[in-house]
């Protein structure tokens, strides 16, 4: 038996190779002829844009922008908002709870030297012989439990002087001795400034402003920025301003917000007990279509048993609630 001729490297590499020996047919010069060859120049010429395509681009984008960026920007703030509210509400509770464990008398005629313990006032209690506010040993204990930068208030509560520097600091003073503090309602919008005209602040609510004259009487200023309003129009009230009033929007429902208070409980506005049903409805809501435009303090009329909610008021409730 003949041995089998040795086939050297260099041949098996042509063999492996060899599209003949391979089976595989190779490209006739006709097909080669007629494939398209691939042309760098032509096709980033066909890529390329036009200044004026480029223009238009740009002009579309800068409209989209200006057309979802405020409301973008306003839905961040809102939420940021929200979330101090629910921290403050939760401090402002706990705080509500400690002082009162101290026996303070929480209430006090809204009249007078405030030095007369008076039973507590709300809405649903069908009581409204007398108002009532909170009492001066009682918001002086609360405060001693917050980081506080500076106050301002009526003397009966331990102020030097009244808040009259609210205008270039928190708020604004009306004239006169009193301490105003006013804020837009979801409807009316961005709060305006007010002259310090006393006889046009009286009529502050003609501008569609809440004007809340009686809850400022004693207010603090936070160190996170927060302003705090001690007081109460026909029921003891807390209002927090959880931006500090050096930033906007200023409304009610926004970024301030509210707490009705008494011997047995704590609650936002908007809750059970801090709202008249018969006026109101079972459900006090939050948005512009709820409540009034203008009003002098968060229940409309200044009378706890028939005054309508301000628009916004009970945001104060359905943003603790809502997930």
């Amino acid at each position: 038996m003949q041995p089998r001729p040795r086939i050297s490297n260099t041949r098996k590499l042509v063999l492996k190779f060899n599209p003949a020996v391979v089976g595989v047919s190779p490209l006739s010069e006709a097909h080669r002829k007629h494939t398209p060859h691939f042309n760098h120049s032509t096709h980033a010429k066909r890529a390329a844009f036009t200044l004026a395509e480029v223009l238009i681009t740009i002009g579309i984008i800068g409209i989209v922008a200006a057309m979802t960026i405020p409301t973008l920007s306003q839905k961040i703030s809102d939420m940021q908002n929200k979330a101090i509210w629910k921290k403050k509400f939760s401090e402002i509770s706990q705080v509500y709870t400690a002082v009162k464990l101290d026996n303070y008398s929480l209430c006090v005629n809204n009249s007078g030297d405030y030095n007369a313990p008076a039973k507590c006032r709300y809405p649903d209690d069908g009581l409204y012989a007398e108002k009532t506010t909170m009492s001066p040993e009682f918001v002086n204990a609360m405060i001693k439990h917050f980081k506080v930068i500076d106050t301002c208030g009526f003397p009966q509560y331990g102020e030097s002087a009244y808040c009259n520097n609210y205008l270039d600091k928190w708020n604004g003073l009306c004239g006169g001795a009193a301490a105003y503090s006013f804020y837009g309602s979801l409807i009316s919008g961005t709060f305006k400034n007010l002259p310090t005209a006393s006889t046009y602040c009286n009529n502050a609510q003609l501008n569609g402003l809440y004007s809340g004259w009686d809850l400022s009487k004693k207010a603090i200023l936070l160190q996170d920025g927060s302003v705090i309003y001690f007081g109460g129009h026909g029921a003891p009230m807390i209002s927090v301003d959880v931006n500090g009033f050096q930033k906007g929007p200023n409304v009610v429902g926004r970024d301030m917000f509210a707490i009705m208070l008494n011997e047995n409980w704590i609650r936002p506005i908007g809750a059970d007990g801090t709202f008249n049903k018969n006026v109101n409805g079972e459900t006090c809501g939050c948005g512009k279509e709820y409540g009034i435009e203008k009003a002098q303090g968060f229940l409309g009329s200044g009378d706890l048993l028939t005054g309508t909610q301000l628009s916004g008021a009970c945001c104060s409730y359905k943003y603790l609630t809502e997930k």
